[in-house]
């Protein structure tokens, strides 16, 4: 018998989506491992790609976070399991596998552009091409600033404004104290409003 999987209603928030997955996998992996894949994809793939500036490496360090989850997670007993804060620990996940993909290697400056050159919106209301062709620069620049920090503020700055986790989250993730993350979320918060405003 398989374990039922969790409906999320518009209104859930994302610590009970991770919480509800996280009991989901406690009574069967195998069974609620998909809707975690689906759950989380996008936001995995989204912090590769930008971190990466490449979308076929992005995609492959995304693949490779949930074979490395599901694997672990095959292995861990089901108190570990509820008790994971899913979300935090998927991206530590990415964020090492990031780490291992660019050692050695200087990181691209990434415009946060869809893959066919046009921007992601900023806001809800459809652009003129004027302006998008000001968003795009806007994203660019945004995205030059981001790869401009230091792996450690870069990763609280995008966890936190980027993806907007807690700091709680963020800490988890990197393995560090809430402190330290809060310190390096606004120095990199910082470094990228000084380099916007060097650009403009």
């Amino acid at each position: 018998m398989t374990a039922a999987l969790p409906a999320f209603e518009p209104t859930t928030s994302v610590d009970e989506v991770g919480e509800l997955l996280a009991h989901a996998l406690a009574d069967d992996v195998d069974s609620a491992f998909e809707q975690v894949v689906r759950t989380y994809q996008d936001r995995i793939l989204s912090v590769a790609a930008r971190a990466l500036g490449d979308r076929q490496r992005a995609e492959e360090v995304a693949q490779d976070v949930f074979v490395r989850a599901y694997r672990a997670l095959r292995t861990y007993d089901r108190p570990r399991i509820r008790k994971l804060r899913l979300r935090s620990w998927l991206y530590a996940i990415t964020l090492n596998l990031i780490r291992n993909a660019v050692r050695g290697k200087r990181l691209r400056i990434v415009g946060l552009e869809r893959d066919d050159g046009s921007p992601r919106p900023i806001a809800d209301s459809k652009p003129t091409p004027e302006s998008q062709a000001e968003i795009r620069d806007d994203w660019q620049m945004v995205g030059g600033a981001i790869a401009q920090l230091s792996p450690k503020l870069r990763d609280a700055f995008v966890l936190r404004y980027v993806e907007e986790l807690s700091y709680d989250e963020i800490a988890d993730a990197l393995s560090q104290p809430v402190g330290t993350v809060k310190a390096n979320a606004h120095r990199g918060l910082m470094n990228v409003r000084a380099f916007l405003e060097e650009q403009s």
